[in-house]
């Protein structure tokens, strides 16, 4: 029974009507008077009900054989989604007070540019008509204006030190953290950080390096840096210790992030790390043996490890790697683009991984938080893909620190419906653009006295259920 509905009836019993009893027939509250009265076959109580009329959330009771009060003496002021809106505000109300008190002169900006972003890059000129589609409370009410969104980002991207403690926060209560490193292109004539660069595509084109940080438990992003495209791994990540605090915290890297010469920084900050190695590392040289097996994904793993002046060197042989290695060294082989000396050699590491480590555990466990980079790449993709946030039309650094700002909240708000949906056990059904357009299907009417939200449709009723979302408001 609806909540209105319920209401209704305790209002009338108080008053003192009794004997009133609500049927719902094809969704839509009736009121019937019940009553009993002795039944001289059945020798028993038989149930009396008189229909007296039905139930209207907007006009209350109306009596049978009356029509519906006509709505022409009200005037609808707004139409607005509802239901995406609801879910979106749920998700995002843990941030906002952070937006809030860090950016309390564009808070009311950055929800309009995120909750408009979250289902694909929207250039600052439609951001408004995408807003005024969708039902905000009161207390939100940004300026949609694109002079005033293009200052917003300014404003955002100029002030470090707010982001820093909004980064910082979210990384508190996080102890593993994922670290990994990406890249976005730009046309943009004047954006000086635009630098030419390497990136996997070999493109060439200025490109803008994006750094993230994404927490292993949580399975959120935390923090989100914007460099210039010159800078190389090793550098993103010695700048990136002055804008978040790693101490007592375990980082978990991609190859090529680490030096000889920044491990004693590490050690000094109390940083555990868990490095990859590249297949040239003389780590390779020391003898390790694989006393342990684990079973990853259906694959078998032989592992072991050994400590090297005072650092713990893992080394891990996936066994179906190394078949697929070693045929394809025969094959180059075959063809004389290696020789029996380099099939030797390359054959010793076929399949093989070298991790460096501070961390003292167990091989199994080093494996396994190795491979929740995972994590990051999919973050990266949703960032890029889905987000649209590699789009840049910016002229000025501090424009796209704000850009990177916004689509790292979108981003961030993205991922906690992913949770939501496979906490749902919905994930493989619905993507989080698939659920946001089906509770697009209940609108908030704004009439002049009242607001009255439309009807919703029962596969929406079943959808709001089983994600645990009160979409029908208290009103």
């Amino acid at each position: 029974m609806d909540q209105w509905v319920k209401d209704w009836l305790d209002e009338q019993r108080q008053s003192g009507t009794k004997c009133l009893e609500i049927k719902y027939i094809q969704g839509k509250p009736y009121v019937y008077h019940s009553t009993s009265k002795y039944d001289k076959e059945k020798k028993g109580p038989k149930k009396v009900s008189e229909y007296l009329g039905r139930l209207n959330e907007e006009h209350g009771f109306i009596p049978k054989n009356q029509p519906t009060p006509k709505a022409s003496n009200l005037k609808v002021r707004s139409v607005h989604e509802y239901g995406n809106t609801i879910l979106l505000n749920e998700e995002f109300s843990e941030i906002l007070p952070l937006i809030q008190e860090y950016f309390p002169n564009c808070w009311h900006e950055i929800v309009a540019m995120v909750f408009t972003r979250i289902d694909g890059y929207t250039p600052l000129k439609r951001i408004k008509d995408k807003w005024d589609k969708l039902y905000s409370p009161k207390e939100i009410a940004p300026n949609c204006d694109p002079k005033v969104l293009s200052e917003a980002l300014k404003s955002i991207g100029s002030d470090p030190a707010a982001q820093h403690k909004f980064f910082s926060h979210l990384a508190k209560s996080e102890h593993q953290l994922i670290y990994d490193l990406s890249y976005v292109f730009s046309e943009s004539q004047n954006l000086h950080i635009a630098e030419y660069g390497f990136n996997r595509k070999k493109s060439d084109l200025p490109q803008v390096n994006i750094a993230l940080f994404s927490s292993v438990e949580s399975g959120l992003p935390v923090m989100i840096r914007g460099m210039p495209g010159t800078i190389k791994d090793v550098s993103t990540l010695e700048t990136s210790f002055d804008e978040i605090d790693l101490r007592d915290k375990l980082l978990i890297m991609d190859r090529g992030f680490i030096s000889e010469a920044l491990l004693p920084v590490f050690n000094e900050r109390n940083i555990e790390y868990i490095q990859p190695l590249r297949r040239n590392s003389t780590y390779y040289s020391e003898r390790i043996h694989l006393t342990k097996h684990l079973h990853y994904h259906g694959r078998l793993v032989h592992c072991g490890r050994r400590s090297v002046d005072g650092t713990w060197v893992y080394a891990f042989k996936d066994t179906d790697l190394a078949l697929e290695e070693e045929k394809s060294l025969y094959r180059q082989l075959d063809k004389g683009t290696i020789n029996r000396e380099e099939l030797r050699e390359r054959l010793k590491k076929a399949g093989m991984m070298l991790i460096l480590s501070n961390h003292n555990t167990e091989p199994e466990k080093i494996y396994e938080l190795y491979k929740s980079r995972e994590g990051v790449e999919k973050h990266f993709e949703t960032f890029k893909s889905e987000l649209g946030a590699d789009k840049m039309y910016l002229r000025d650094a501090d424009s796209v620190f704000g850009h990177f700002f916004v689509a790292f909240l979108s981003l961030y708000l993205y991922c906690r419906l992913i949770q939501r949906l496979k906490k749902a056990d919905l994930n493989k059904k619905y993507s989080p653009k698939d659920v946001l357009l089906k509770l697009s299907k209940v609108f908030m009417i704004n009439y002049d006295t009242r607001s009255i939200m439309t009807e919703v449709p029962k596969q929406v009723k079943n959808l709001a259920g089983k994600l645990d979302l009160e979409i029908i408001p208290k009103l």
